[in-house]
């Protein structure tokens, strides 16, 4: 995928996208490492030998403000996801209990978008804290302005239009600009609730490890992020302790078919980390100026 792509592609079936190959081109800390170096790619397409992330897009941050914002921004977007997962969530629990559509999203709708306390409110003021920090580049905040306009809209790839994909058992539309279903059963919406939390966490761990790898190459140090994000002998990869989580769901036997099995549960994970990795030039974005 080109630099462009936004995260927004989160957003296509859980079913169809992998994660990308990953190819580690030497080992953290060693001597004479020769990570990619500030302004060059993170795959090392321009010059480096070692640490080379192949799967993501993006450049090491030119100067110590391009890092500290891209950084900033990062851990803005990850507490709005997870804010955003929780009004689902429970938008999904009122929902199975009976409360109407029109009440449980205009519910819904306040705890995303518009109450003083919402996702997407805490969100601009987070970003409108760094704008005034002038710590960032024009192409890092257009191009995380452009992201919240697709995650918070109304297409496929915003999070509403992804709700299907953890919401996916019942033949009762959720409601409002959500996509998904009411929960057929107690079991489903345990099932899918945990999901919904596997992924917020796997998503969390994932760009902080990007932020890792950020700052490691700026300072000229290798980062394993493969390790990292995937799965690594300690079992405290970002994948590690989302397979754990999977694991100890599947064995409680609660899940709907269209979540039931390791494979399904598989590609959740390989999708978020695919596409976290492939629009990782959104946060740190190439070319950027002094």
């Amino acid at each position: 995928m080109k630099e462009h792509d936004r995260m927004g592609h989160w957003g296509r079936s859980l079913l169809v996208l992998g994660a990308g190959a990953f190819v580690l081109c030497g080992t953290v800390g060693r001597a004479g490492a020769t990570p990619p170096t500030p302004g060059q790619h993170f795959d090392c397409s321009d010059g480096a030998a070692t640490s080379c992330a192949t799967d993501d897009t993006g450049c090491v941050g030119n100067t110590a403000n391009h890092v500290k914002c891209s950084s900033k921004l990062g851990k803005a977007f990850v507490k709005a996801v997870a804010t955003v997962l929780k009004c689902h969530s429970k938008q999904a629990q009122v929902r199975f209990k009976g409360t109407d559509a029109t009440t449980a999203d205009a519910s819904e709708d306040i705890c995303e978008q518009t109450g003083p306390s919402s996702a997407k409110v805490k969100l601009d003021a987070a970003i409108a804290k760094v704008t005034q920090a002038a710590i960032c580049d024009p192409a890092q905040l257009g191009g995380i302005g452009a992201e919240e306009a697709v995650l918070f809209g109304n297409s496929g790839l915003s999070l509403d239009g992804m709700n299907g994909a953890t919401y996916c058992d019942g033949s009762v539309m959720i409601g409002g600009d959500d996509s998904g279903f009411v929960p057929s059963s107690q079991n489903s919406l345990k099932c899918e609730q945990t999901v919904s939390k596997m992924t917020s966490s796997l998503i969390a761990a994932a760009l902080k490890c990007h932020d890792k790898m950020n700052t490691s190459f700026f300072k000229a140090k290798d980062f394993d992020e493969e390790s990292c994000e995937g799965t690594n002998p300690s079992q405290k990869g970002a994948l590690d302790k989302f397979n754990q989580q999977r694991d100890k769901l599947l064995g409680l036997n609660i899940c709907p078919p269209c979540l039931g099995t390791q494979a399904l549960l598989d590609a959740v994970s390989a999708n978020a980390l695919g596409q976290l990795d492939a629009a990782n030039s959104i946060a740190y974005p190439c070319n950027l100026g002094p």
